[in-house]
């Protein structure tokens, strides 16, 4: 039986009856019937300027929303250009469906225009790639991306549909296929659990995203409150209990507080809920008794790995009695406070450390500050305390440049009542600075401020580790200030803390795109502990 509708307004109708609000996208060729059939939709279609922002864009609306993100891109060179942000995706595990067209199956693999093997590419940096070569076969596709995420598979799903089959009419009599990844949990496991945290003298709790992504905070709220284990956050998941209350002892790992690591490095048992326990995370681990819950069996670390859904599995333990108090252990932990920072360095210009802490200054629980690469990650790490999840957004396990302006614009549409700051590098900037058109083109009241040192810092920092002359890593940069104005945005040069602190007070409350160039002096980031 054959319904009116083609395959391209069938596959619409289906991201609509998933919940589908927003799709990042940029219209090709090969696409086309996709985006006529969008056009008709209640769905609203975000345009950005190049294809790597669209996916950097459905990144941070999951990262935040926890629902799916979704985008847009045609055969060939735009296929292409998503890939490094579906890779950014990949390393941590971010809920994203891209949706690629393709030639014509006719002509598939005869070395057309545009024809490339693009399941063959996304297939490594995604959890999943379909080559949906039929209307069958894309409609299983999608709802098999979509079962995957609903129990908690997270990651990028990729669908490549040739433009023919996106014309085709769509048929409704064929087998649809449903099938259960994640096995139900076994009562063994959640006794073996129990039995790990009565006989454990010092238990402690990594919670990672997956907890977001799972929709499992009220469980792992009352599941710490039952058993009163302190907890460390990875650095995706900070903020997941506010880190200025004392069951959460702060990020641990690499730029770890002094309290998460002195847990990490004497507990005798982990407990690591929803993350992948990358080497910046486990870097003071000592014990190998360790318990992770995941969904994904490639982040298996390889000690006791349960693969289930962390919120299922929260649930039953949280069914049980327990009878382990914990107050010498966590007398002990919070008897460790962070080592004083050394006095700042004089410069000539501004230092960026205490640009980074008069932005924080302007910060509260209504505003989401995305970050690029570079050395701003680590001032704004080392500088904020986060009262809820995603307040700070990176891509931190792949970490690409480019991230902060596109990834800010996905940011707006899932938080659209929060003060969104854009926080980025000379260098970065100008990865995806085309993205300034779509925040004047839908007028995003995002900021975008640029740590000016005229310089790829880390990169010199580097080479000054390895005792070798800096090289390529001076900026010739533009003028920022003109650049935004030819976007038809607001903008101002800042060279002192009063001028920063009183024009950034404004442009919050102003709720327009505004940008700032900090012009800051070139200095060292300051090394892990």
């Amino acid at each position: 039986m054959k319904t009116d509708k083609n395959t391209a307004e069938y596959l619409i109708k289906l991201l609509e009856e998933h919940g589908v609000d927003y799709v990042f996208g940029y219209p090709g060729e090969q696409i086309l019937p996709i985006y006529e059939a969008l056009r008709k939709s209640k769905i609203k279609h975000v345009l950005t300027r190049h294809e790597q922002a669209a996916i950097h864009a459905a990144d941070s609306y999951a990262r935040i929303s926890g629902k799916c993100g979704v985008c847009l891109a045609t055969a060939g060179p735009g296929a292409m250009n998503l890939v490094m942000g579906v890779s950014a995706c990949y390393k941590d595990n971010v809920p994203v469906l891209i949706l690629t067209g393709d030639v014509s199956t006719d002509i598939k693999g005869k070395n057309t225009f545009q024809d490339l093997p693009l399941n063959d590419v996304f297939k490594p940096i995604c959890f999943k790639s379909y080559n949906a070569h039929s209307p069958e076969k894309l409609e299983n596709s999608i709802n098999e991306a979509f079962m995957h995420f609903e129990e908690g598979i997270t990651g990028p799903f990729h669908i490549n549909i040739p433009k023919n089959i996106q014309s085709k009419p769509m048929n409704m009599h064929h087998k649809v296929i449903h099938t259960n990844i994640i096995k139900d949990i076994k009562e063994s496991d959640i006794q073996d659990t129990i039995k790990c945290i009565e006989e454990s003298e010092k238990p402690l709790i990594i919670a990672g995203y997956g907890l977001i992504y799972s929709d499992a905070i009220n469980e792992f709220l009352e599941f710490v409150e039952k058993t009163d284990i302190p907890i460390t956050t990875t650095w995706n998941a900070r903020g997941i209990i506010p880190e200025n209350d004392e069951k959460n002892l702060g990020l641990t790992g690499n730029r770890g507080t002094r309290k998460a690591n002195y847990a990490a490095e004497h507990a005798d048992l982990i407990i690591a809920l929803g993350t992948r326990l990358s080497e910046r995370t486990t870097s003071h681990i000592n014990t190998d008794n360790i318990i992770q819950v995941n969904t994904n069996k490639e982040h298996d670390y390889g000690k006791t790995f349960y693969h289930y859904n962390v919120k299922n599995f929260l649930k039953l333990l949280n069914e049980k009695n327990f009878t382990k108090e914990n107050f010498k252990w966590k007398n002990r932990i919070n008897s460790k406070e962070d080592v004083k920072k050394p006095e700042l360095e004089e410069t000539d210009k501004l230092h960026p450390e205490l640009v980074i802490q008069n932005i924080l200054k302007h910060c509260d629980t209504n505003t989401t500050i995305v970050i690029d690469a570079g050395t701003i990650p680590t001032y704004f790490t080392t500088e904020s305390t986060l009262e809820k999840s995603g307040q700070i957004l990176f891509s931190g396990g792949l970490g690409p440049m480019g991230y902060s302006i596109p990834a800010a614009i996905g940011a707006t549409y899932a938080r659209h009542d929060d003060v969104i700051i854009a926080a980025t590098g000379d260098g970065a900037v100008q990865m995806t600075i085309e993205e300034l058109a779509v925040l004047n083109t839908y007028k995003l009241p995002i900021i975008v401020i640029i740590i000016n040192n005229n310089l790829l810092g880390i990169i010199k920092q580097w080479q000054d580790m390895a005792g070798i002359p800096k090289f390529q890593v001076d900026l010739d940069n533009p003028d920022f200030v003109k650049l935004a104005n030819a976007y038809n945005i607001e903008a101002d040069n800042i060279t002192s803390l009063e001028e920063l602190n009183e024009k950034l007070d404004k442009a919050i409350k102003e709720k327009k795109p505004h940008l700032f160039n900090v012009e800051v002096a070139d200095v060292h980031i300051p090394l892990p502990l």
